[in-house]
């Protein structure tokens, strides 16, 4: 019976139990709940096949309800709770002995620290899956003493400690370890290939393994994928390393090598993914000769410190899908063998120091070519022809180079490019409209450039709904399991691992959003929408179908020449976490429809002619401080000091006289203090002149007594005449 993905809800029905003759049973990817020792399910025991995963169900860590479950031979309880059991004390070996047993991601509680105890006791296990479950404690090494034909021990992502014990006795079915993203210390034992002489897949990543590699890994000649990722090796790498090999897969990223990667490593006949990236290998690359071609297929020596001029001979990697060569210090121009892989969909060289132009990347041989990251170098010239008919191509970054001229009008041939960036350049003209054409651009990067014109309307309908284009993700931490025999769990099993290790790498870019620059990678790009024009010199009018932007989660147009008002439609952009309008020369008011945008978190309009009153204490422009706002001096309200009351408070004045004043070439109350002062001043410099010198008081006493004898016989004779 399968019920599986149906969103059922609540607890089991008693009736099941009536179900007696039920040999296979999967109620996973539902929402039902209750303890599973008080379940139906005990009743069962004839149950070959069980899967309760995905769903709330109590599991109690003694498992005694299924102490009779004979038949039982598949157990599947990820993404539940186990939850301890005090009372019970295990005295004998259960009937219940399932060959297949997966308790991933069942999120123990602060009692539940250790694995269940039941495992003590499990003889017949040929797959145990403990992952994800904050496990602390040793590691239970004895799972491989107690149970002789297993398989595959999966207990990554716990807190297991201590070091990597082995069993006494050789384990010839044992296929897969997988202990990654614990706290695992010490040296790998020495007798692992003795130990585990079958083992195909051995993932230790994420510990504190250490030391230097030695013959144990030389010796392992059943190995096909390794991962030694995060850890502290150091030392060298060993030119018989990989040759004459089975492995398929290998990843030592991020641990403290040194010295130069072998040559025989590049040359590897069976190698399909090799990652050597974040050590400290140096030296040069670009001397490696082949007798026949090499088929990796993802090649990864980023982050380390390797020089001297790109490789040519990546032509001789036939079945290339990933190049990544990128934060070293290559120097010199870029080859154009790089186009020529067949199968080439990721090319990675950012972060060097390469100069000259561009490559000519149009030739039908790259048709595959989606992922293309040249930015922080020192290249140079034109865009012309370069990458011409990839249509393909879905991410291109430039930025931070010094690539000139005018962004060419044929962009609109990546039909499927969704990443576009080209900040930091020197390009200058008009944005063409044709980069309107790109239906699935949903991050455009153009800052920091010579860019003038007005910014073209069409763009408030670029930018779609988010969707699920990046190709190269992280898969899921569990998969379903669903086999019915050993032999489809082998085969299954195995399809997942290859799966993972080829989905090591993921996107990553590097935006500023909120003032702040951050780097971005994996599957959150897909929900990541983004147009940043800012530091350029555009003029004209911010147009009013940017408010179509619906979906859009940043929006920085700041440090241009842009005038006019600020469109209300931007009430429209919902999604919107980051708009910077700062250092324009924008007028008017900030509409008051913008408290609707409830995401914002970042908001500026500093430096330009704004006026009227703040949105302030509404929404989220009540989070807001002055910083957003300064520069406009006639704004006013909170969070700025300016308080709109004190302006609309100010005394009215007849219109005639402010005309008057406001035609007059003087201010009349300057007039006026000033006329006064003088006044004074002199009268009190005439009074000093007298009092100090005594023949001119007596002069101008005699002067103004003459003067008042004049004056009085003048008023008198004419008074008499008439």
């Amino acid at each position: 019976m399968d019920l599986s993905g149906n969103e059922l809800v609540g607890i089991l029905p008693s009736c099941l139990a009536n179900l007696t003759s039920l040999r296979f049973l999967d109620i996973s990817q539902n929402l039902f709940t209750g303890n599973v020792a008080s379940s139906p399910l005990i009743n069962l025991i004839l149950l070959r096949y069980l899967s309760i995963s995905t769903n709330k169900f109590q599991v109690p860590d003694s498992f005694k309800s299924f102490a009779n479950h004979s038949n039982l031979k598949v157990f599947l309880s990820d993404f539940n709770q186990l939850v301890p059991e005090h009372d019970h004390v295990q005295t004998r070996v259960p009937k219940f002995q399932p060959r297949v047993l997966s308790l991933s991601n069942c999120r123990a509680n602060e009692e539940l620290t250790k694995p269940p105890s039941l495992l003590h006791y499990l003889y017949d296990l040929r797959y145990v899956d403990l992952s994800f479950d904050q496990f602390m404690g040793a590691l239970p090494y004895w799972l491989f003493e107690n149970n002789t034909r297993l398989q595959v021990v999966v207990m990554k992502n716990n807190s297991f400690t201590g070091s990597f014990h082995l069993p006494s006795r050789p384990n010839l079915d044992v296929w897969k370890i997988d202990i990654s993203n614990n706290q695992i210390q010490g040296e790998i034992p020495l007798n692992i290939s003795m130990i585990f002489p079958y083992l195909t897949v051995l993932f230790l990543s994420g510990n504190g393994f250490g030391g230097r590699f030695s013959k144990w890994l030389v010796s392992m000649n059943s190995l096909e994928s390794l991962d030694l990722s995060s850890n502290q090796f150091s030392g060298t790498l060993p030119k018989e390393f990989v040759m004459g090999r089975s492995l398929l897969h290998l990843r030592l990223s991020n641990n403290n090598l040194i010295g130069k990667i072998p040559p025989s490593v590049f040359k590897s006949q069976s190698l399909d993914a090799l990652y050597l990236d974040r050590n400290n290998f140096e030296g040069e690359i670009s001397n490696v000769h082949f007798s026949r071609p090499s088929y990796l297929n993802i090649l990864d020596i980023s982050n380390n410190n390797l020089s001297g001029k790109l490789p040519r001979w990546t032509k001789n990697l036939l079945d290339l899908i990933e190049l990544d060569l990128s934060n070293n210090h290559f120097d010199g121009s870029i080859p154009e063998e790089f186009c020529y892989n067949a199968h080439l969909q990721l090319l990675d060289l950012s972060h060097n120091n390469l100069s000259g132009s561009l490559p000519h990347c149009s030739s039908p041989s790259s048709p595959y070519l989606s992922h293309i990251y040249l930015s922080k170098n020192r290249l140079n010239g034109l865009l012309t022809h370069s990458f011409l008919n990839i249509s393909s191509l879905e991410i291109l970054d430039l930025g931070e180079n010094s690539l000139s001229r005018s962004i060419p009008k044929w962009i609109s041939n990546f039909s499927s490019l969704s990443i576009l960036l080209l900040k930091g350049n020197l390009f200058f003209g008009e944005i063409p409209n044709e980069i309107c054409e790109l239906d699935q651009l949903r991050i455009m990067d153009l800052s920091h450039n010579q860019l003038s014109g007005h910014i073209p309307s069409c763009l408030g309908h670029l930018i779609g709904a988010p969707n699920s284009f990046i190709s190269w993700s992280v898969i899921s931490e569990s998969s379903t399991l669903d086999f019915h025999t050993s032999t489809e769990m082998e085969a299954r099993l195995m399809e997942e691992v290859y799966t993972q290790l080829d989905n090591y790498t993921q996107d990553r870019i590097e935006l500023v959003t909120k003032w702040w620059s951050y780097t971005y990678e994996g599957n959150i790009l897909s929900y990541m929408s983004e147009i940043d024009l800012s530091c350029n010199q555009l003029t004209g009018l911010i147009p009013l179908e940017m408010g179509n932007l619906s979906d859009i989660h940043s929006l920085n147009l700041s440090h241009n020449n842009l005038t006019g008002p600020i469109p209300a439609t931007f009430s429209n952009l919902k999604q919107l976490e980051s708009l910077d309008l700062s250092f324009n020369d924008l007028n008017g008011e900030i509409p008051s429809q913008l408290i609707e945008l409830n995401s914002l978190v970042a908001f500026s309009v500093a430096h330009s002619n704004l006026l009227g009153p703040i949105p302030y204490g509404k929404a989220q422009f009540g989070t807001f401080d002055s910083n957003s706002y300064e520069g406009n001096s006639l704004l006013c309200g909170p969070p700025l000091e300016k308080s709109c009351k004190e302006t609309n408070a100010q005394p009215k004045v007849p219109n005639s006289l402010n005309e008057k004043r406001e035609g007059s070439l003087i201010d009349m109350d300057v007039f006026c203090i000033s006329f006064l002062a003088t006044y004074v001043v002199a009268l009190l410099s005439i009074g000093a002149i007298l009092y100090i010198n005594p023949y001119w008081r007596w002069a101008s006493f005699y002067l103004f007594e003459r003067c008042v004898t004049n004056c009085y016989y003048l008023i008198l004779d004419n008074i008499l005449r008439f």
